[in-house]
């Protein structure tokens, strides 16, 4: 089976995608790649996928109102075909499989293999890399890339971290608690982690929102104790944070950036330096 970004790039080439207004044809894409896109009502669902024979008829449900939403859903379910058409005839996703952002390595589950497979065709390398290249990391900018690509804002922060050039991570928070985070691959070389689960700090941006309180709309300096788990930093260190609310979900989701060190004396000496 193809990685889920692999898959992807291969897609955009078979159907010869070439501009990004390209991939506003996606229920195109999706018949030149064996299913037909309808829209009709489904019980408990969001999405389906059935195999007919050689062919393929992807459903989104008809009360689904936002169209990002339903663009991303034809994704998904292709990428179900893509990548699964020999492991099942069909699938069945809700809401919450097409939520499912938990994992940090697409392979956890077929759900957010389709999730890292429908970013990339959607949120494609070739098209999204030049546009994040020396800019400064900001929700602003997340915001400007999911309009262009007519993606939600969540899959477009996730995949932005593949080609940002900064310690980056977004986290997303329900009810007043951190549900989970990704970073990107120099975040993740910090060793620093994000506390999952756990309640938000009152120390955080993010927790204002649950406390009924605006949030500032830029970002703002806190501490790194506000969303680090205790580990391999200086006790006063400082970081960036950006959230912005979901109330839709009673959420938040926070963009969270390292520009200075802040990586503990005594772990210099440790190694050497």
């Amino acid at each position: 089976m193809a990685h889920p970004l692999s898959a992807a790039e291969r897609v955009l080439d078979e159907v010869g995608i070439a501009r990004p207004e390209d991939l506003g044809l996606l229920e195109l894409i999706a018949w030149e790649r064996g299913a037909l896109v309808q829209d009709s009502p489904l019980a408990g669902a969001e999405a389906r996928l059935a195999l007919v024979g050689r062919r393929a008829i992807i459903t989104i449900s008809a009360a689904m109102a936002d169209p990002r939403r339903r663009r991303f859903s034809i994704a998904h379910e292709l990428g179900h075909l893509e990548m699964h058409r020999l492991q099942s005839s069909l699938a069945l996703c809700t809401g919450e499989d097409i939520d499912d952002w938990r994992g940090r390595r697409a392979s956890a589950n077929r759900e957010q293999e389709a999730n890292e497979f429908a970013s990339a065709l959607l949120l494609p390398a070739r098209f999204l890399g030049p546009l994040c290249k020396h800019k400064a990391p900001s929700l602003e900018l997340v915001a400007e890339l999911a309009d262009t690509f007519e993606v939600s804002l969540t899959a477009t922060a996730l995949r932005y971290l593949h080609f940002c050039n900064e310690a980056c991570a977004v986290v997303f928070s329900q009810a007043g608690n951190i549900q989970w985070f990704r970073g990107s691959k120099d975040f993740d070389d910090l060793g620093v982690f994000v506390d999952v689960p756990s309640r938000l700090s009152r120390l955080s941006l993010a927790a204002l929102f649950f406390q009924g309180r605006s949030i500032p709309p830029t970002r703002c300096d806190v501490d790194a104790s506000a969303w680090f788990a205790p580990g391999r930093y200086k006790h006063d260190a400082v970081i960036y944070e950006q959230s912005r609310p979901m109330p839709q979900y009673n959420a938040v989701l926070t963009l969270l950036w390292v520009a200075d060190e802040i990586e503990a004396e005594e772990d210099h000496e440790a190694d050497g330096y």
